[in-house]
Formats: C-alpha cells, structure tokens, sequence
C-alpha cells in the first residue's frame, strides 16, 4: 500500500513514470533478490520493509547480502507496535506484565502476524530484555490475531496502531506498551518500552533501496527526491489516513539502522532459539 501511495509523487519529483511492480514470494525475498542481482542502472528500485532485516535470522542460505548487495536511499513511512491485553487478562500494565511473567512463566500467551515479522520480533526483543517468558502464537495476518485478542483467545497481542484503534478506543483491548523510543501522540498515557528497558524499540519502517554501484549522480537525485517526498504535506497526510507515519531518514541513517538491525535480530533469535529454515 505505502508504495503505491509514494509512486505517484516520485514520479512527480523524477518527472518520470514510477510504476509499482510486485514480486510476491518468500516473504519478499524473491522481489529483494530481483533487484539486488538486477542492474546498476538506477531503473529498478525496492521497495523495502523491516522484515528484510529479519530475513537473515530466519531464512537459511539468502541469495543476496541485505548490507552487500542493497544500497539504502531513505526512509519512507513506517507504522509503530503495540502489545495490547484483553481486558480480562491478569495484567494491565507493562510492570505487572513483567511481575505476573516472571511469576508464571509460560502462562501467558501473545498473538503476532508470524513467525519471523516484526511484530514476533519485538516482543521476543522484549522478552529478552525483561526475562520473561510468554507463549508466542502465530497467526496469517494481523486481522485475525486483533479478532483473537479481542475474544479472549489470546492474552496478548502484538500489533500494529491502525487495527487497534477501534477497539483501543472501545475499551476492547488495552494497550500496555509501544515499541518506539517515545510516547504516541495518539495515546500519551501509554509508556515506551523503552523507557524502561532502552533496547527495545521496534517499528515497521518502509524504504527505498538501490542495488549497490549505481551512479553517484542518480543515486543522490533519488535520494534527493525521496526526501522531498516525505516531507511533503500532502503525501503526509494520505500517508497517516491509510495509519502510516511518514519517516525520514538519509541515506547513511537508513545503512546505520539496517546494519543495527540485522545484529540486533540475530542476537535476539539466538536468544530466543529460533533457527533460520
């Protein structure tokens, strides 16, 4: 969704036609690959997420080295994590999370989108952090782990802000913690995580990326129109109403969290025991 919302802006800003290509498969592995191996010619851009920055602790044998072979140019938008609780469940706050876990540990259990997505990394991320241990749930998609939360299935729920919201607002779930370095706008009385434990932030970020050796030239003029963008109000603005958040990052930030993420996701899986398949 967010690459299409971005296609026609930057075909604005390239003054040429940006047309948005997908290549499903292998959770996006397929598309990265195809643009990592294609050629230097600054035609073929990613449209990349944080789940590539996973890929490498989950998936053995890559074809292509995320920090070798792909070039970062910006960031484009993101969307923050929530862990959210029904209401019936034995904990409504992060401390007495953490007090009721370490008190019983396995008893607990969290839904995600699946294994291997950012929304299973962060609470394993939080895991680690805090010494607890709760029960990961997979599910095929946000939708049905939100459904589940809310019914009582579940426990916990790790999920993004713009399915929530509704039942956030209703009383139906309740946030215990986000997973950015700060506080949301939207829910001020809800801590970070990070507050108390500095290491765990996580949101799903979206960007745009070049296989490596294109010309210096091109890569800053897409660069530079990329920025442009992001800063833009009106692409701002359809961005938030489809419940994203427009990010910005240069190019030297986006590399420095993209190599921070793929040490941090490694160590946090080999904590964790999951083994790439």
């Amino acid at each position: 969704m967010v690459a299409r919302l971005i296609a026609p802006y930057l075909s604005a800003e390239l003054g040429q036609q940006v047309v948005v290509e997908n290549r499903p498969g292998a959770g996006g592995v397929i598309g990265s690959n195809m643009v990592a191996k294609g050629p230097a010619d600054g035609y073929t851009i990613l449209f990349a997420d944080s789940a590539r920055t996973i890929a490498p602790s989950m998936q053995k044998d890559l074809p292509f080295d995320i920090a070798r072979d792909l070039d970062p140019i910006g960031l484009i938008g993101g969307t923050p994590l929530l862990l959210l609780a029904h209401p019936q469940a034995p904990v409504k706050t992060l401390d007495e999370l953490v007090k009721y876990a370490k008190s019983n540990p396995g008893k607990l259990t969290y839904g995600s989108s699946g294994n291997g997505t950012p929304q299973h990394f962060a609470v394993e991320l939080l895991k680690s952090a805090a010494g607890i241990d709760l029960v990961h749930v997979p599910y095929k998609g946000a939708a049905a782990v939100v459904a589940d939360a809310v019914g009582g299935q579940i426990n916990l729920a790790s999920a993004t802000y713009a399915p929530s919201a509704e039942y956030i607002r209703g009383n139906r779930l309740l946030p215990l913690t986000v997973m950015e370095p700060r506080r949301l706008p939207a829910l001020p009385e809800v801590p970070a995580a990070a507050e108390r434990y500095p290491e765990v932030i996580m949101s799903i970020w979206f960007g745009i990326m070049l296989p490596m050796g294109v010309e210096p030239a091109v890569r800053a003029r897409l660069a530079e129109a990329v920025g442009k963008v992001v800063a833009n109000t009106e692409y701002a603005g359809r961005l938030r109403a489809a419940g994203f958040e427009p990010m910005r990052e240069t190019p030297p930030q986006m590399k420095a969290r993209i190599e921070r993420e793929v040490q941090l996701f490694g160590d946090v899986a080999r904590k964790a025991g999951i083994k790439p398949e």
